[in-house]
């Protein structure tokens, strides 16, 4: 099950407490009209004699007129006992009306004479309710008086519609809206040294164990959970430090021991049983060897500001190496420019390249060559004839002590390891791929100003493991 973003959780939450908030403030409205029916009456009045003003309008010669559309002058046409209106110019002239009749000819002078009222009288025994307003209409005066007896057609619910869209779409919802989103920023905000401190922790890794995750901005309730980490990461690292001080101090004390043994048994006689004693102690002096740069691969540090010229280091490992093929049948080429600078430690790099030539001469057949290739886009590559590395397994050669198909030179499972954290400290892409006409192809990618130039260049690929 995928875990929920606390994000989304908020926000959600966040939307759904506006959706209520203006839930709420419909049903507030709603009681409240519900509770002053006759403030819901009043408003029905002006808001009716509002619509008639929108009607209104002079000519030229300055008479005022009255052009209702269907749907107001219906009203009073459809119900003549329930609704009544009357419009008088500045002059008191008579412009129109509609079933006068509804109140008697005194509440219509009260009307007249008044410039905004309301107010419920007797009629014919009915309660009658009698509002007017004066206006405005082309720069002069007019009066229009309103009167109603119930309200067969529902008038008094364009009012309530009315006075819900201003008290909640007018004035709330742009309110809940700019809450919300100051809410969402507000979390995104808040969250982002939780986010910052989780990116630390999944940067943190070989070689990167004194790094802490951040605590700056944290609140109170993730500080001690993220200072508890801090904590872990810190016996995590006199951990690692003390199985690498272990290690390199194991390897340096064993160096003398195997020294001596290694020059006493070359002074053997050439008996029975001398022969495998050389190789054997050959082998684990190579052990020894590759522990002590297993753990000074796993402590390095490379500054980027480091450059090292990598064609000339491949050209260097490529003589070295040359006795070592020679003499085990195999040979050895270098191809590539001149020079090739890159973001480097020279001596890492270069122990690198040896691992991965040792190790495809540990694999090709006897008179075959291992091709040495350095490209300027930053590609290093090491080329065998051998059996090549199969695709469920390039993964696995890059484990500590892991090893392929037996070869008859050997080998400690520890070289590609090596070569993986070189190329970690240098944040080099190392690939393994088939190289044509058979064997393994070996890559690592360096950064440099050529090599960010020319990545159009094919990636290579990777070797067994030794």
């Amino acid at each position: 099950m995928t875990p929920r973003s606390l994000i989304t959780v908020l926000t959600r939450r966040l939307v759904l407490g506006s959706v209520l908030l203006t839930l709420v403030n419909i049903a507030l409205v709603m009681g409240y009209y519900s509770l002053d029916r006759d403030e819901l009456q009043r408003a029905k009045i002006f808001r009716q004699i509002s619509r008639i003003e929108a009607a209104l309008s002079r000519g030229p010669d300055g008479a005022l007129r009255f052009s209702p559309g269907d749907r107001l002058i219906d009203d009073f046409r459809d119900y003549p006992d329930a609704y009544a209106y009357r419009i008088l110019d500045h002059d008191g002239r008579l412009v129109s009306e509609a079933n006068p009749g509804l109140v008697s000819p005194d509440v219509w002078a009260g009307v007249a004479a008044s410039d905004a009222a309301s107010s419920s009288v007797e009629h014919q025994g009915r309660t009658v309710l009698v509002g007017s307003q004066k206006v405005v209409v082309g720069g002069r005066p007019a009066r229009i008086g309103f009167a109603s007896v119930g309200d067969p057609s529902r008038l008094v619910l364009f009012v309530f519609f009315d006075e819900l869209f201003v008290h909640v779409f007018v004035a709330l919802l742009p309110f809940a809206v700019c809450l919300l989103l100051v809410n969402i920023v507000t979390v995104r905000q808040s969250m982002r040294p939780l986010i910052e401190a989780a990116r630390a922790a999944r940067e943190t890794g070989h070689g990167t164990t004194t790094r802490r995750l951040p605590t700056a901005g944290l609140p109170a309730e993730i500080l001690d959970m993220v200072e508890a980490i801090n904590d872990a990461l810190g016996r995590l690292e006199d951990a690692l430090e003390a199985e690498r001080a272990f290690t390199a101090e194991a390897a340096h004390a064993l160096r003398t021991p195997l020294a001596v043994l290694s020059a006493r048994v070359a002074q053997l006689p050439q008996i029975p049983g001398a022969h495998p004693l050389r190789d054997d102690v050959a082998s684990l002096t190579r052990l020894v060897e590759q522990m002590l740069s297993a753990a000074q691969a796993d402590t390095l540090v490379v500054d980027p500001a480091m450059q090292s010229d990598l064609a000339a280091i491949a050209r260097a490992v490529a003589a070295d190496m040359a006795p070592i093929a020679i003499a085990a049948g195999r040979q050895i080429a270098y191809e590539g420019p001149d020079s090739c600078p890159v973001m480097g430690d020279a001596d890492a790099i270069a122990h690198a390249l040896r691992n991965l030539v040792d190790n495809g001469l540990r694999f090709t057949p006897a008179g075959t060559e291992v091709t040495l290739s350095v490209q300027e886009n930053g590609l290093a590559s090491v080329r065998d004839h051998g059996p090549g590395i199969p695709a469920d397994r390039r993964e696995a050669v890059f484990k500590r002590f892991w090893r392929g198909a037996a070869s008859d030179l050997g080998g400690t499972g520890l070289g590609l390891a090596i070569v993986k954290r070189i190329a970690e400290a240098h944040q080099a892409q190392v690939s393994i791929a088939d190289a044509p006409g058979g064997g393994a192809l070996v890559s690592m990618r360096f950064h440099g100003p050529r090599a960010e130039a020319g990545r159009r260049a094919a990636t290579g690929g990777l070797r067994e493991q030794k």
